[in-house]
């Protein structure tokens, strides 16, 4: 089963669902669009994340498309975590609305190991729900200091040490690779690493090799991260494409774990169907 852990969603019903002021400027993907380039391309499940720069903390889109499509899409949300009420808004969007997760964004003026953010940690480890993790490389100690509070809470690195490519062996990444002393601490890779990987002396066998020797591929998933950089890194056939050659140098049971068994790992419930729950 092939998994697309980080893909996002946008309406062309601006009435319905308007985008805020400032929007990044993504082209529309609906979720209808979304499913049927899955179909094209053979990826059999997705998480739909919350587009901040789109929605910013509305994800009622975002929502609604996994609840029409509940046989495909789960959803990630993203909520403001330093809100007084942000653990009763997860509780809410997780029980009444089938929310799979909750990713933390940088905020100006916060940190990953802010006390107001403690409370989201501790529903997510009472909900049972994983946090995705969107950071600044530098933000890895605020991390670092929040997981190690947390211990119970499994966590997902979506693509924050996606910095310029420095050359083997990546001594620059090693506050990014300790992080893999954490047993519940996965990866999320992304086109975004594909092409920093072709940068300066590096390539994508050394690099995704020094991953997997670090994380193991059963801590690693795959992630489109459409329609992010739309304009530089093609739509997602080439992506689904860039990643099967830079990972063909590993093991088929490798390819198959980061391709979609470790993001089963995390949400079991997208092995299922609609019909089984």
């Amino acid at each position: 089963m092939i998994v697309d852990t980080h893909v996002h969603v946008i309406s062309d019903d601006l009435r319905k669902y308007p985008k805020v002021k400032d929007a990044y400027d993504w082209p529309d993907f609906t979720a209808e669009t979304l499913i049927a380039t899955m179909d094209k391309v053979g990826i059999d499940r997705a998480l739909l994340v919350q587009a901040y720069y789109t929605y910013r903390f509305d994800n009622s889109y975002h929502v609604a498309s996994a609840l029409a499509h509940r046989e495909r899409f789960r959803c990630i949300c993203v909520i403001d975590q330093y809100a007084k009420d942000a653990a009763e808004m997860l509780q809410r969007l997780v029980e009444k609305e089938g929310v799979a997760g909750v990713r933390l964004t940088h905020v100006p003026g916060g940190s990953y190991d802010d006390p107001r953010s403690f409370p989201v940690w501790e529903a997510a480890a009472a909900l049972r729900i994983p946090i995705c993790i969107s950071a600044r490389f530098d933000d890895i100690p605020t991390a670092r200091r929040a997981i190690e509070r947390h211990p119970r809470v499994r966590v997902a690195l979506e693509h924050m040490w996606a910095q310029p490519m420095c050359d083997p062996p990546y001594r620059e990444f090693e506050p990014f690779y300790r992080m893999a002393e954490f047993p519940n601490v996965y990866v999320k890779t992304t086109p975004n690493n594909s092409h920093q990987s072709r940068a300066g002396k590096s390539t994508p066998e050394a690099f995704f090799r020094a991953l997997v020797e670090r994380f193991g591929a059963k801590r690693i998933m795959w992630g489109s991260n459409y329609p992010a950089h739309w304009d530089k890194y093609d739509r997602i056939p080439e992506r689904m494409e860039l990643t099967r050659r830079d990972l063909a140098f590993l093991s088929e049971e490798d390819r198959r774990s980061i391709l979609g068994e470790s993001a089963l790992q995390l949400w079991p419930e997208l092995r299922g169907t609609s019909s089984d729950g």
